[in-house]
């Protein structure tokens, strides 16, 4: 029987089964294998010539499991290979590789280093060889090589203003893409005449393949009048360096003879939705999937998701998928998700037998060293019999430390992969 005195077991039984989902070792696997001297990607075949040879490029936070697979899988010798983790990634790194540590979110030396590596390493193929790429969430911080003129400063002043402007991802690359010498397509031409080909791990919502990582192997030409677009939405082509809006302005369309890239998508959101949705079944809960597309203010999308969960049937679970946004007002320190789950647990003040989690897969939920956060009817009783200020702390986005000292945070550490966010409400039978 379905009890509420067991919410914490359940949404720990559907956190384990979203993580193994999500798994980069596990994504590569089901896709990639070596049969003689052939590479099969699902029904793709790579026939490698007696001359050819492999780069292996790989950038993100699946870095190192995609490429420790890769590797294990296809058992070649490497030409050369190219990677680049976070700075706090402290697994295991792959052998006979060059390894960068870079920033995430904001590109730092070391993003620009693999940057300048990567163009070095590219610059020597052939038409014969495989230039095998793997990209991941945090991949279009982690390498990176603007264009002539801007500066890493200007680089990192750019990309704080954006992310603290609310603007969703999509918005963000179509930025990004225009002052970088890698992005959209850049590193695809870098390697021409070589074939190119990508496996991905989407962290954008809809996987539009120009977005993830800003489109390092989609020949796609920047668009400047999109750019300035978006930097006046969100009141910021004032406020960016001067070198960018210059760089901006004279953005040309790129001419090359570059063969066409082969972008696959091996991992996205929807397992992650797919896989709370078989496990919160498997436990006895009716499901319902209520969008695989959450965006928006993470704040206003907490009191829809909480609404929609007091008003469902008994007992129910209900699953949304996607990654929101924080429009950066107050000074405190939080997350999107755990801004999600404090704004849901205000809407649920004093209704029985609810529980919601927001939880971002790559285990990092903003500047904090939480994943997320579980609430439920109970929390801000409990928040406000100990002193604490819940709509204080949602207004000065500082949810971390309210969270914090509830015990309601999840703490998982870095997962070393990003599928996005899950939300997951769960509303239990009245006793």
């Amino acid at each position: 029987m379905l009890t509420y005195h067991d919410h914490l077991d359940h949404m720990l039984s559907i956190r384990q089964a979203v993580m193994a989902a999500a798994d980069p070792e596990t994504l590569i696997d089901r896709k990639l294998y070596l049969q003689d001297n052939t590479i099969r990607i699902g029904d793709m075949k790579l026939h490698l010539k007696a001359n050819s040879r492999i780069f292996l490029i790989a950038f993100g936070k699946a870095s190192a499991a995609m490429s420790r697979a890769v590797l294990r899988i296809l058992k070649l010798s490497l030409a050369e290979g190219l990677i680049a983790v976070p700075h706090d990634y402290q697994g295991t790194l792959p052998d006979g590789m060059r390894i960068f540590h870079s920033g995430h979110p904001l590109p730092d030396e070391g993003s620009m280093e693999a940057g300048r590596a990567l163009a070095d390493i590219l610059a020597r193929t052939t038409e014969d060889d495989l230039v095998l790429v793997l990209i991941s969430g945090g991949g279009s911080a982690m390498v990176e090589l603007p264009r002539p003129g801007i500066t890493l400063q200007d680089l990192r002043r750019l990309n704080t203003l954006l992310l603290h402007s609310g603007a969703p991802i999509a918005s963000v690359n179509i930025v990004r893409r225009a002052i970088s010498q890698i992005k959209s397509g850049g590193l695809a031409r870098m390697a021409a005449p070589a074939k190119v080909v990508s496996l991905i791990i989407s962290d954008v919502i809809g996987d539009r393949l120009s977005a993830i990582a800003s489109g390092p192997t989609v020949l796609r030409a920047p668009k400047p009048e999109q750019v300035r677009a978006v930097l006046q939405k969100y009141q910021l082509w004032n406020r960016v360096p001067h070198n960018i809006r210059n760089t901006i302005s004279k953005t040309t369309i790129p001419s090359s003879r570059t063969r066409r890239p082969v972008n696959i998508i091996i991992g996205s959101n929807r397992l992650v939705i797919h896989a709370a949705q078989k496990t919160a079944l498997e436990l006895g809960f009716p499901t319902k999937i209520l969008t695989s597309k959450l965006q928006g203010e993470a704040k206003i999308a907490g009191r829809r998701l909480s609404t929609s969960l007091r008003r469902t049937s008994e007992p129910h679970c209900l699953i949304a998928g996607g990654e929101t946004t924080v429009h950066i007002q107050g000074n405190g320190r939080g997350g999107r998700n755990q801004e999600l789950a404090l704004a849901a647990a205000l809407e649920l003040e004093g209704i029985p037998n609810c529980a919601l989690m927001a939880l971002a897969t790559d285990g990092v939920d903003g500047p904090t060293p939480a994943a997320g956060a579980i609430v439920t009817g109970n929390t801000i009783p409990r928040a406000r019999q100990l002193g604490l200020d819940p709509e204080g702390a949602l207004n000065n986005n500082d949810s971390f430390p309210f969270h914090q000292a509830l015990h309601s945070t999840i703490s998982t550490g870095p997962s070393g992969t990003n599928l996005n966010d899950l939300v997951v409400g769960l509303k239990y039978a009245s006793p």
